[in-house]
């Protein structure tokens, strides 16, 4: 069966994570399946894939959805109201995370299936052995810096008023962050800081990273935490996204509470070594959970075939 499925943009707006999301579906589709990316949906298409479905007024027939945002996020442009009828129109609604399927199925949103972002599998792998505490524990930040907080910056900025900076240091990763960098700094903290790193160095990068920490507010990803979990890097995290999918609160990492004290708390006691140790065992043993691109987009391609199959009955 000889496919060609057409990836709606609906905004002529360049996006990097899309960018490269695509390359990986043009990389690992196959070769029985065609894929063409455009603003507006292409004549006669198989299947139309649609990455910002709120910014149509109607489907085609024969169409999936990504629902690539939190559900939950507050910014007025996502609001829910904006997806559900085009949600209601898919024939398939692929969630990141169990969290969106819940979300939606309580909606009545029933059609959906849970496939999460994947890992460069050419760029990483699993580490030989857990990682080893040092003398400072680095606190990995990954991610670009939004001046609307959405990655909670005024959650990291409490962080360094109550961490000891003689046990911990800062590595930021991502557009933005040397603003990060230079307020930990100010706190005394030792950082390391690249607003921009060639994806084929984030193998080593986490490699150098104890834990990442993430503190977002909102996250449909993050895209980092298949990186994380591939690399056997633990994760304190905000419980979001996909990190409720591979984390479990007290094992391979721990969960934020909101609450600034207990937070900077939890954070410093993985400076006992029988306690990081446990925390980088636990993470090494869960290496093998995420997936790669290619599986990833392997198991949205059996979908594509699954639907075309019922098109034809």
């Amino acid at each position: 069966m000889s496919l060609l499925v057409n990836h709606v943009m609906s905004a002529d707006t360049p996006s990097k994570i899309f960018s490269d999301i695509l390359n990986y579906y043009k990389e690992f589709c196959g070769e029985d399946i065609t894929i063409i990316e455009s603003v507006r949906p292409i004549e006669d298409a198989d299947i139309y894939h649609y990455h910002r479905p709120h910014l149509e007024s109607e489907l085609k027939e024969n169409s999936v959805v990504t629902v690539h945002h939190d559900i939950n996020d507050s910014d007025k442009w996502l609001s829910y109201e904006k997806f559900h009828e085009r949600y209601k129109e898919a024939k398939i609604v692929f969630c990141l995370n169990k969290d969106q399927q819940n979300i939606l199925n309580q909606k009545g949103i029933l059609h959906t299936v849970v496939i999460p972002h994947g890992y460069n599998k050419n760029i990483f792998s699993r580490p030989e052995k857990p990682k080893v505490k040092k003398e400072k524990i680095t606190l990995g930040i990954v991610s670009k810096r939004y001046d609307r907080k959405v990655k909670g910056e005024a959650h990291i900025l409490e962080l360094y008023k109550r961490l000891d900076s003689n046990k911990f240091k800062f590595l930021f990763v991502g557009e933005g962050r040397s603003i990060s960098s230079r307020k930990a700094m100010s706190y005394g903290f030792e950082v390391e800081c690249f607003e921009r790193l060639p994806y084929l160095c984030f193998n080593d990068l986490y490699k150098n990273i104890d834990i990442l920490l993430i503190t977002s507010l909102y996250e449909g990803g993050p895209a980092n935490v298949p990186e994380a979990i591939i690399s056997g890097t633990p994760i304190v995290s905000t419980p979001i996204g996909m990190v409720l999918d591979y984390v479990t609160n007290g094992g391979n990492g721990a969960f934020l509470t909101g609450n600034y004290n207990h937070d900077a708390d939890l954070i410093s006691s993985f400076t006992e070594e029988y306690a990081f140790e446990k925390l980088a065992l636990n993470a090494f043993s869960c290496s093998d959970q995420a997936m790669s691109w290619e599986e990833v987009i392997i198991a949205i391609t059996s979908k594509y075939k699954e639907l075309m199959e019922v098109k034809s009955l």
